[in-house]
């Protein structure tokens, strides 16, 4: 939807046919969302230049997801973002995480292994509201890689 639906609109909104070959586009979320922008950013790595991750919900291995999370084994497999982490390689990375609660190591792990540096930071705070406004405007203002 947000491909082939919302930067259309946004396109249209701006009198451009594809506003993110013209325009640098980045993707941004909180918790599952961020999981969801890395998740674009590496399928879509030509459509955004850059991706902000605060708090991602990732998991390492399908034995630590949360239940639900993904549908079968193979679900999990299909969108590992760990796997496919080298399509982001020429994007601006920035990943952000408190220190309290769940995530730390999977977000730390993520951050580690890409080939840039990551941009963000493991910060005290929980995985919550005020831990994400904190870091919300460093995360808007991220400049890009040239």
């Amino acid at each position: 939807m947000v491909v082939e639906e919302l930067l259309p609109a946004v396109g249209e909104i701006l009198g451009a046919e594809l506003p993110c070959a013209e325009l640098p586009c980045a993707v941004l979320g909180w918790s599952m969302g961020s999981y969801g922008s890395l998740l674009f950013a590496v399928a879509y790595p030509t459509t955004f230049a850059a991706v902000a991750a605060a708090s991602p919900a990732l998991w390492q291995r399908v034995e630590d997801a949360r239940e639900g999370a993904f549908d079968t084994d193979e679900d999990f497999r299909t969108h590992d973002v760990f796997a496919m982490r080298d399509a982001v390689a020429s994007s601006t990375v920035r990943v952000d995480r408190g220190t309290d609660g769940g995530f730390l190591g999977a977000a730390k792990a993520f951050a580690q292994g890409l080939r840039s540096k990551n941009l963000g930071g493991f910060a005290e705070g929980f995985h919550d509201d005020a831990c994400w406004c904190s870091i919300a405007r460093a995360q808007l203002a991220t400049r890009l890689r040239s």
